[in-house]
């Protein structure tokens, strides 16, 4: 309650008389309840009756109105506005009472003013005009009523609280809409991104800086994510006086000097701590950031369930695709088996060559016979040949096994969503240059290479994971147009966006095909598993980016990958 009153008057005894009404010494208030309930025992009195004084008010003084003026002023910034102002309309030799006034209301515009004369020189209507806001302007006339200036002290300082009271309210509920908007609009798939907007949201809603979410599981405290200015020590150390009192904690309270905001969801305990919230916080913001943080839950639970849908939905693909799959893993795994039967044939045979040689030298003599004898052994046997089938099949057996390597790989990739991911402003020229050169075998006979973008490029993203992106739609391209061809690549930053093009001269893509192209295991290739394109789009939407496809039959296919920029 703020009962901060100025009375500003040219009179020092109308200022004390101020003093005595508004701010009586605690003993004279003492004595007149006495005496009250001495009246009250002496006539009979059923009840003591309450006293004429029920505030008393923290009054100051001003003999002039600038004065006054500069004392409200310096209280404002100070964060103690005054309620109420009682101005005397005469105070020579410096400003009158309207000029005061008018002043005053430039300085604070909340401020109750009280104009008080013993005069009827000036009109109220062209006071009211000069002042201006009607509705927080009073006049009276000299000599006041002490019981009158105690009731409008009463009436315009309970009038001023309630004021403030219902402006910050509808602040709140301007910023509880905004945020409530936000969360429900939210472009998001992962719980962890939802966190991050709701940490965010209520850090805002509440005026401050520092906080995190901690999740409660098995008595233990992990941290979900926090603020960018909350460093790890503080944190260890918050968690620290917090975390045995977690489990108790049903609605907002207060452990120390951290607020604790417990986040109700059907997946998991969460709660948002804040550790540089200032106390007193007003009840009537509790009241709205109830209502945020019961929209914060809906939210977070909807994306819980949808992430998990999309989880089951994930690996019961996999499973309907499993013959697939398995079709893919039997071809390079045949070409294995089959060179080691070829390695375990022609080493037999060089055994037996080498073994004829064996028994031949051990022979000092080397008569006729033997020696017609390793003739024959050695005739239809050619160790060079033998030798150069030998590397061949090493060769197969090593490019099936790394087939079998990259398509574990991948199918890893799809069905987990548990993969280290990092997105933050990274320059992706230098991803575009090192993919090119990781490419270079595949694309270096036959394919001329065209390269336009500047650098730095700067996008937001997890760099190992763009370049995975990159790499996918520069070896489709390639294996596209055969060998031959032209393969362009251009960045470009557009609306704080930056857009990645590859572009090819291959055969280009069938309208037919164009809406399947990113489907798990779709695939046109004979040896083709239908994971790269699909991996391209989950990467890039995980980075809340689009791609997109323009082709036109027998003219190539152009791929644009759309990143958040600066």
């Amino acid at each position: 309650m703020n009962n901060r009153i100025i009375v500003i008057d040219d009179e020092e005894s109308i200022l004390n008389d101020y003093q005595m009404i508004l701010s009586p010494p605690r003993e004279d208030i003492s004595k007149q309840r006495e005496m009250q309930a001495l009246e009250a025992e002496l006539f009979g009195a059923s009840e003591v009756q309450e006293l004429t004084v029920q505030e008393h008010y923290d009054v100051s003084a001003a003999l002039q109105g600038k004065e006054g003026a500069e004392s409200i002023a310096e209280a404002k910034k100070n964060g103690k506005p005054y309620a109420v102002a009682f101005i005397d309309i005469r105070m020579p030799p410096g400003w009158d009472g309207v000029h005061t006034a008018k002043k005053i209301r430039e300085i604070d515009s909340d401020i109750e003013i009280v104009i008080v004369t013993a005069y009827s020189d000036r009109d109220r209507r062209e006071i009211v005009t000069e002042i201006s806001r009607p509705e927080k302007l009073l006049y009276i006339k000299k000599p006041f009523d002490p019981d009158e200036i105690r009731q409008l002290a009463l009436s315009l300082t309970r009038k001023w609280e309630l004021e403030q009271k219902s402006l910050r309210h509808r602040n709140y509920l301007e910023r509880l809409l905004d945020s409530v908007r936000r969360l429900k609009t939210l472009n998001i798939s992962s719980v962890r991104d939802v966190l991050g907007a709701i940490l965010n949201e209520v850090l805002c809603f509440v005026n401050a800086r520092k906080g995190f979410i901690a999740r409660l599981e098995n008595g233990k405290v992990g941290i979900e994510i926090n603020s960018e200015n909350l460093s790890a020590a503080e944190i260890g150390l918050l968690i620290k006086n917090v975390s045995e009192q977690l489990s108790e904690i049903h609605t907002i309270s207060w452990i120390d000097n951290i607020m604790v905001f417990p986040l109700q969801n059907g997946f998991g305990n969460f709660f948002i701590l804040v550790s540089d919230l200032q106390p007193p916080v007003h009840e009537e913001k509790f009241e709205l950031l109830r209502l945020l943080l019961g929209t914060s839950s809906e939210v977070l639970d909807s994306v819980s369930r949808h992430e998990r849908f999309l989880k089951n939905e994930r690996i019961a693909t996999i499973g309907q695709m499993a013959a697939g799959i398995i079709h893919e893993i039997n071809n390079p795994l045949t070409a294995m088996l089959g060179a080691a039967d070829f390695y375990k044939s022609d080493g037999d045979k060089l055994w037996k060559l080498v073994q004829g040689y064996a028994d031949i030298l051990r022979n000092p003599d080397l008569p006729p016979e033997l020696m017609k004898n390793a003739e024959e052994l050695c005739r239809g046997l050619d160790p060079e040949k033998i030798r150069r089938k030998m590397k061949e099949h090493h060769l197969i057996i090593r490019d099936g096994v790394e087939r079998v390597r990259v398509l574990m790989k991948n199918i890893r990739s799809f069905s987990s969503g548990s993969n280290h991911f990092e997105a933050k402003l990274q320059d992706i020229s230098e991803a575009l240059e090192s993919t090119l050169m990781l490419a270079h075998n595949t694309i270096k006979y036959g394919i001329t290479v065209f390269k336009d973008w500047e650098s730095p490029l700067l996008a937001r993203c997890d760099l190992d994971s763009i370049r995975q992106v990159f790499l996918n739609l520069i070896l489709n391209a390639a294996q596209a147009m055969d060998g031959h061809g032209e393969l362009r690549i251009s960045a470009v930053r557009k609306d704080r966006k930056v857009i990645v093009s590859v572009a090819d001269t291959g055969p280009g893509i069938p309208e037919s095909e164009m809406k399947r192209i990113f489907e798990a295991f779709y695939t046109t290739k004979p040896d083709g598993t239908g994971l790269g394109l699909s991996i391209v789009k989950g990467i890039v939407d995980r980075h809340n980016g689009t791609i997109l496809v323009e082709s036109e039959p027998g003219k190539g296919a152009t791929f644009h990958v759309e990143l958040p920029g600066e």
